[in-house]
């Protein structure tokens, strides 16, 4: 679902009743999913937008709007960092499209794919769009979205212990048994190993953006799907970045800016309350004060 593996996991309860509020929260995640990408052959409220003429007023589904309206207000946040209006040239550099790239697109072309930094407006008859490169995408916000509305399915099913992720934007329920839920952070060049761990409190979220997910290496150098929304080419000097939020849709969105934002975007995090961690293009850690208290390093 939404390009990655999604997994479930349901501590002290019912089997029955574990199965059947996964089969829903699934069912529902997989709803969202469609309702707000814009690949695939699935009509939506998102393609609308970016199919609209410039200048003309969509009205966007209940989610989209949702998911939008958390959007511009990390995007402000963040100082642009974060930006949802990054479609036509995420589809540009096509890291989420069959076959995925091998080279980047031109200087030219990139170019062309970049809307002005404030092409979004919304107004009482919905959103518009500035310009035709202005697209919509929630490539970097919509798993955290949707994994918060599959928890919720979850309890209204009455389950108390669990934990969705979806390929690295996980949130959890409850604890694990009388220990809090014990994550462990990927390291970005190691494959199968960890940095080190953390413990998620009830309701909290962690998600990780990294270089190593989406990428091709053309004449020796790293190309990878985090763009940059000031110069449209990958971000440099980040090879992860990690934040816990109290729900997915902010650590997913978040994630994604403190990766574009690198180490001087930490004290912005930390005042927005949240906790972040950084690994930088040498391998070095760079954290908030929060995320030092609680991360536990890999001993040696």
């Amino acid at each position: 679902m939404m390009g990655t593996i999604v997994t479930f996991t349901v501590i002290d309860a019912d089997k029955a009743q574990a199965a059947a509020a996964v089969r829903d929260a699934a069912d529902t995640m997989q709803r969202l999913a469609d309702a707000l990408t814009i690949y695939g052959t699935h009509a939506n409220s998102v393609k609308d937008f970016n199919a609209s003429p410039p200048g003309s007023a969509v009205r966007l589904g209940p989610d989209a709007e949702k998911v939008l309206d958390t959007s511009m207000t990390v995007f402000r946040q963040s100082h642009g960092a974060f930006d949802p209006a990054l479609g036509a040239l995420d589809i540009l550099w096509g890291f989420s499209i069959q076959p995925p790239p091998t080279a980047p697109p031109s200087a030219q072309a990139i170019k062309r794919a970049m809307a002005n930094a404030h092409c979004l407006s919304h107004t009482a008859n919905g959103w518009i769009r500035g310009s035709a490169a202005c697209q919509l995408d929630f490539g970097g916000i919509a798993k955290g979205y949707i994994v918060d509305q599959g928890i919720r399915v979850l309890q209204r099913h009455g389950i108390r212990n669990a934990i969705i992720n979806a390929g690295g934007n996980l949130r959890v329920l409850g604890s694990h048994g009388k220990r809090a839920w014990h994550i462990g952070i990927k390291h970005p060049r190691r494959s199968g190993s960890i940095l080190g761990a953390i413990d998620l409190k009830d309701g909290e979220s962690i998600s990780t953006s990294g270089d190593y997910e989406h990428f091709f290496i053309y004449k020796g150098k790293r190309y990878h799907h985090i763009l940059n929304p000031q110069t449209g080419w990958p971000s440099r000097g980040v090879q992860s970045a990690t934040i816990v939020a109290p729900t997915g849709i902010l650590s997913d969105a978040w994630s994604t800016a403190l990766f574009v934002l690198g180490p001087a975007g930490l004290p912005l995090v930390a005042r927005f309350g949240m906790d972040g961690l950084i690994v930088d293009a040498q391998g070095h850690l760079h954290m908030t004060p929060g995320m030092r208290k609680r991360f536990q390093p890999v001993s040696s």
